[in-house]
């Protein structure tokens, strides 16, 4: 039987965010929450069971293919378990029999830059395309990479970390502890310190304007609004973070010779300087026959998370049920 419905949830940092998805990847239910990483890993996981429930009311069991939940974490795939979590305490934890022994569906795990490309893949940006990388720019760095169609996940499921690419050596510290990483130059915390130091030196600014003058409430989404505006300064911040990106990605180019790149999350989405100035150092560095490939914006915004996790929950089901 070719379940009518699938179980997307996006656990982020900040927010939980689940979606009932037909096959087509419309989301025809959603809630979102806030995560209660202060209270420990069992408090998310009430958090899922409840917005499962929210979302499943009145849908009869027989019609959900199963959960898919994408977790800001290492996912050893293979074993379906949480090696490492920066941002919330669930490193070691079994999710996934913990939340299938509550709610009574097979449930899926992956790693959230995972379900973001398999989300603009089946239903996004990526439709069509068999080789391209997906990365995310938000609180972290993530992402995914297509290989022949297929997510390529790496021996262990641990693959498609572009977040972590080393492009400064001896650069900056990384919240997972190593240094120079694309995430210590193009995540949020990165934004709002280039941001600080920024507004300092471009005195009339309106970075610190918009921040009523308080270096503390500078925000990546307030630099990201005046660099949108023609903001010098926050305009310089931000091309900063596409050059660092476009760095990382021309080794990635060169290695994979991918169709396309797809850009996504919140700074990603909202910030097209960033892309184009990825493009151009792509365009400048690298390979021959490489240059003309295209930088995309992700299509799906919030809901890639939550569409690509159905999706994984939906080809789980059909692997099991020997359906192609």
């Amino acid at each position: 039987m070719r379940n009518a419905f699938a179980i997307g949830l996006d656990v982020g940092g900040t927010r939980i965010a689940a979606g009932l998805v037909e096959r087509k990847g419309r989301i025809v239910r959603e809630t979102k929450l806030l995560t209660p990483k202060s209270a420990g890993p069992f408090a998310i996981v009430d958090a899922i069971v409840a917005a499962v429930t929210e979302i499943t009311n009145g849908v009869h069991p027989s019609e959900i293919a199963g959960i898919g939940i994408g977790l800001p974490a290492q996912i050893d795939f293979t074993r379906q378990s949480v090696e490492y979590c920066v941002n919330l305490p669930l490193a070691g934890i079994d999710m996934r029999g913990l939340v299938m022994s509550r709610l009574k569906y097979p449930v899926t795990i992956d790693n959230d830059g995972h379900t973001a490309a398999l989300g603009e893949s089946r239903y996004g940006a990526a439709k069509g395309l068999k080789d391209f990388i997906m990365v995310t720019l938000g609180t972290g760095v993530g992402g995914g990479v297509f290989i022949g169609g297929k997510l390529h996940r790496g021996s262990r499921g641990f693959g498609g970390e572009v977040g972590h690419m080393v492009i400064a050596v001896d650069g900056p510290e990384c919240p997972c502890g190593g240094r120079g990483h694309l995430e210590s130059f193009a995540a949020r915390p990165a934004i709002v310190r280039a941001a600080r130091a920024a507004a300092e030196t471009y005195h009339g600014s309106s970075i610190s304007r918009l921040a009523g003058g308080d270096a503390e409430k500078i925000t990546a989404e307030l630099v990201i609004k005046a660099a949108n505006d023609g903001d010098e300064a926050a305009a310089e911040v931000m091309s900063l973070v596409g050059d660092m990106l476009g760095e990382g990605l021309v080794g990635l180019v060169n290695v994979l010779n991918p169709q396309a790149i797809i850009v996504g999350g919140g700074i990603g989405e909202s910030c097209p300087l960033v892309s184009r100035r990825a493009a151009a150092r792509i365009a400048a560095e690298a390979l021959a026959g490489r240059r003309d490939i295209r930088v995309l914006t992700a299509e799906l915004g919030n809901d890639a998370g939550v569409a690509g996790a159905a999706a994984l929950a939906f080809e789980d089901h059909d692997s099991r049920e020997g359906i192609h």
